[in-house]
């Protein structure tokens, strides 16, 4: 699965970046869809969110991103547990950041995860720089 950065997450980063004084929060969340889209650099949103408990949000997982200085590369790790998005064939994953308006980050489409309270999901994903 590869994700692709959209022209909001490329706001992030140079935002985050470049100015003394930021003021776009990092992405520290995501959702998960059922959209089967191509993630297009355009993208704001997922093509098809479905909640993921009480909302449509959900925090990484404690500790993570973490960040490899000597790589370039930031590593995310995303979870759903057994009582989380059930009854949903999800192809479709979204980092955003918090800010007031939630911001995508990144969108990517995989192929499809029948959901149910018998499997837990796990997202990792690597951002590098080239």
């Amino acid at each position: 699965m590869a994700s692709l950065v959209t022209s909001l997450g490329k706001g992030i980063i140079i935002d985050r970046t470049f100015l003394s004084a930021p003021t776009k929060l990092a992405p520290t969340q995501f959702k998960v869809g059922t959209g089967t889209n191509a993630p297009s650099l355009s993208d704001t949103d997922l093509q098809t969110a479905v909640l993921i408990d009480a909302d449509q949000f959900k925090n990484f997982v404690s500790g993570f991103p973490t960040v490899d200085l000597i790589n370039n590369e930031a590593t995310t790790r995303m979870f759903l547990n057994t009582l989380e998005a059930n009854g949903n064939t999800l192809t479709e994953m979204g980092v955003f950041n918090a800010d007031g308006t939630e911001q995508l980050f990144s969108r990517a489409t995989f192929s499809a995860v029948t959901k149910s309270s018998s499997n837990e999901v796990t997202f990792i994903q690597k951002d590098r720089m080239i």
